[in-house]
């Protein structure tokens, strides 16, 4: 439950879900908006970590989407290798990060419409009822299931084009750093700084 909470307080803080009313979606809408799956995972530490995802095997049959078009360029083995002898060569300082909830900071400009239902609907709404629950309607299914429709305004794992979104951010950022993208890797960028240069790879 604390992890659920942790996790979709975060995707709430981000604006990630434009709350929608169910009578204003057609059913075609209601038909091809994406499903909501919670995924939990036990860390080596014990910590229980959770996800939050996007269901987006129905973006190849409503939309059209090929693989192709949603794929997401990585750092090579070549990148990788190289840049690591040069940093071994010129005795650089080297630096590993995360960028926590990556793909929540990249916007997403498509209509990408999600249901949650059950549980995930009731725990959004204690998320921020004031937000949520206005929006928040019950079916029948042999007992009362809450549904909640949203708009994804962000870049939510498991939607197909999520990570080109999230690369395709990050090398603008990178840009406007002045940072040079690799003409041979797209994701490998150089930038002199105070004389010396600064090699970023990501993936």
């Amino acid at each position: 439950d604390e992890a659920i909470q942790k996790e979709l307080k975060e995707i709430d803080s981000f604006d990630t879900y434009v709350p929608l009313h169910e009578q204003d979606l057609s059913d075609k809408e209601k038909k091809e908006a994406l499903e909501s799956l919670f995924l939990l995972t036990e860390k080596r530490d014990g910590r229980i970590k959770g996800r939050k995802v996007a269901v987006g095997s129905k973006q190849r049959i409503y939309d059209g989407y090929e693989k192709s078009d949603g794929s997401s360029p990585t750092v090579t083995t070549d990148g990788i290798f190289l840049t690591g002898v040069v940093d071994a060569h010129e005795g650089r300082d080297v630096a590993c990060l995360d960028i926590g909830s990556a793909y929540l900071t990249a916007k997403n400009p498509d209509r990408v419409n999600m249901v949650l239902r059950g549980k995930l609907a009731e725990m959004m709404c204690r998320v921020n009822p004031k937000l949520y629950r206005p929006y928040t309607h019950t079916i029948l299914r042999r007992r009362y299931i809450p549904m909640l429709y949203v708009r994804l305004s962000k870049a939510l794992y498991g939607m197909l084009r999520a990570a080109l979104l999230f690369y395709k951010k990050l090398r603008a950022d990178l840009e406007d750093m002045d940072f040079v993208v690799n003409p041979y890797d797209p994701c490998v960028a150089n930038k002199v700084i105070k004389g010396a240069q600064c090699t970023t790879i990501f993936w």
